[in-house]
């Protein structure tokens, strides 16, 4: 009986990847309501614009330090995550409403976010000190840090979301193996397509109530 070739193998890995994150982003990661948190009629209401220049200035932040656009894709799976999903305590409830009717409650949420995502996903950190600094000490470090505890608590600590990268990539791989004859140029201009799209949909509202896999489909 022959052994599988290296492909093979590496086809297998790729589904076994991608199924795992799927189960993921089903269970541990699924998101209560995927018909969105925010509602235009509402005039009290922050707004998806709101959420956008967050975004930016996210990924300003990342620029700026070199990091991994995809911490910012995390950062944000987690804010958005953590407003539609039901309150688990009073606290959560109280920033939950606060964030979603005041800009500065958004804000402050976002980077509680980036500092949490930075910590989990970046080998070099920043201090919630620092934090607070890029922020023009609008917040100090100790609401910084409370709001991370809240943020996480009302995650129940579940912060490794599959990202839409990370679920594009594994589609990728099997779209086309490397057995595949494909130049490698045009296999490096669809990765980075994919990478550029998905960092995109990030910065859309309309994505964050859609299941993150969704996104490489179309």
């Amino acid at each position: 009986m022959k052994k599988p070739t290296g492909d093979l193998s590496r086809n297998t890995a790729a589904v076994a990847d991608l199924a795992a994150m799927l189960k993921r982003e089903l269970t541990a990661y699924s998101c209560s309501s995927h018909g969105g948190y925010l509602d235009p009629s509402d005039p009290n209401m922050v707004t998806a614009n709101d959420r956008l220049k967050l975004v930016d200035w996210c990924y300003g932040i990342v620029d700026h330090y070199q990091y991994s656009w995809e911490t910012v894709a995390s950062a944000m799976e987690m804010v958005d995550r953590f407003l539609s999903a039901p309150s688990n305590s009073t606290d959560t409830a109280r920033v939950d409403d606060g964030a979603l009717r005041d800009q500065s409650k958004l804000q402050l949420l976002t980077v509680a976010a980036l500092y949490t995502s930075i910590k989990i996903n970046e080998k070099v950190a920043i201090s919630s000190d620092l934090f607070s600094e890029m922020c023009l000490r609008v917040y100090s470090v100790e609401e910084i840090e409370d709001m991370e505890r809240t943020l996480l608590c009302g995650l129940s600590w579940r912060c490794h979301a599959p990202t839409a990268q990370q679920v594009g990539m594994s589609v990728l791989s099997l779209l086309l193996p490397f057995d595949v004859d494909l130049p490698e140029m045009t296999r490096g201009f669809l990765m980075d397509e994919m990478k550029y799209q998905t960092e995109l949909a990030v910065r859309d509202y309309f994505f964050s109530t859609q299941r993150t896999s969704t996104m490489n489909v179309g």
